[in-house]
């Protein structure tokens, strides 16, 4: 049995993985991610008018960085070890700049809040309610934007994935035993796990939903998926199992007939990389276009605005039933691949 985690901006997807269960019978659980429930305990203590110490790992940022900011507006102290300030950025000189103050040893009286992605206990603690073990291996997907105080992170969070496209594009390559230096929320996570004992693999969110998108029934190679995420948008063109070229910009800066004229774009060949990052997303790139597109997978929590004013016609993947579990069965696959030998490309 292993456990496969999908950590999101405002959930973790987590799904417990037997070969011997069919897919609709395997445990699952939507529950909050750990940067909500971080921001949770800041703003609490907001509300009690008490200084805070973040300590642990460098984990994602999102409501967690924002309720740090709201908590030094309304007056209070943060305090925070190294590790944990990266949290909110990969400068440590600008969280200082903004009140943060960087410490090991915080003043008596502060609320201690814990960081990190994954919560171990916690997990453990659920799961023993209803009589099930933790399992000794673990899959999880994070989105990383690379860790990069002098150079864009958007510029060294492509490289990493335009380096898995080169080497081949297979699912394997996109797995990490050991995740790279640049990508530091992901080490952050193997650093915790291993050090926990567990046996683990690392993976970006965007890539493990486009492989997860692929389980889906009415799924035809070649395809386009489509990750329409809270943050991210990613594209990807798959065939033969492997993704021969993609795209990511921010769902931010997108509507529908900007997204359907990238698609187009992107479908044909003709999508720069420039004309993605120098538009503030990313990048894009293409090893090779199949000539047909033969099915068109979305998903992703801000999927329905584009279903709903696009002439594409789209199928909203729902793998082994069940659309909120795309990225872990994308980590499943990953996991899988492994006995095969195609996993374990990067990271070595």
């Amino acid at each position: 049995m292993m456990m496969a985690i999908d950590v999101g901006a405002g959930t973790q997807d987590i799904l417990l993985y037997r070969e011997d269960v069919e897919p609709e019978g395997l445990y699952k659980m939507i529950m909050p991610s750990q940067t909500v429930i971080v921001a949770r305990r800041i703003r609490k203590a907001t509300e009690q008018g008490k200084d805070v110490f973040l300590h642990g790992y460098t984990m994602g940022g999102g409501p967690m960085a924002a309720a740090v900011k709201n908590h030094i507006a309304s007056g209070f102290r943060v305090y925070a070890t190294t590790d944990a300030a990266l949290s909110i950025h990969d400068n440590i000189q600008r969280v200082s700049s903004m009140g943060v103050v960087i410490t090991e040893d915080p003043p008596e009286g502060c609320v201690e809040i814990r960081t990190g992605d994954i919560d171990l206990m916690a997990l453990r603690s659920a799961l023993i309610s209803f009589n099930v073990d933790l399992p000794e291996a673990i899959a999880v997907a994070v989105q990383d934007h690379g860790f990069s105080p002098k150079r864009s992170n958007r510029a060294t969070r492509f490289d990493i994935m335009r380096r898995s496209l080169k080497n081949g594009g297979r699912i394997g390559d996109f797995a990490h035993r050991e995740p790279p230096e640049a990508l530091s929320r992901m080490r952050a996570v193997w650093r915790y796990l291993r050090d926990q004992g567990m046996d683990v693999m690392l993976m970006d969110t965007g890539p493990a939903a486009v492989f997860g998108a692929l389980e889906d029934p009415d799924c035809r190679l070649p395809a386009l998926v489509l990750n329409i995420g809270n943050g991210h948008t990613i594209g990807a063109l798959v065939d033969d199992q492997r993704i021969t070229a993609i795209f990511e910009h921010h769902t931010s800066a997108l509507d529908p007939p900007k997204l359907n004229s990238i698609v187009e774009r992107f479908c044909a060949g003709k999508l720069t990389n420039s004309e993605i990052f120098d538009d503030g997303g990313h990048g894009a790139h293409i090893e090779c276009v199949p000539g047909e597109v033969r099915s068109i997978l979305v998903t992703g929590p801000r999927r329905g605005g584009f279903v709903s004013r696009t002439k594409m016609k789209l199928i909203q993947a729902a793998p082994w039933g069940d659309m909120m579990i795309t990225g872990c069965v994308g980590l499943v696959r990953a996991w899988r691949s492994w006995g095969d030998g195609d996993g374990d490309r990067q990271g070595r």
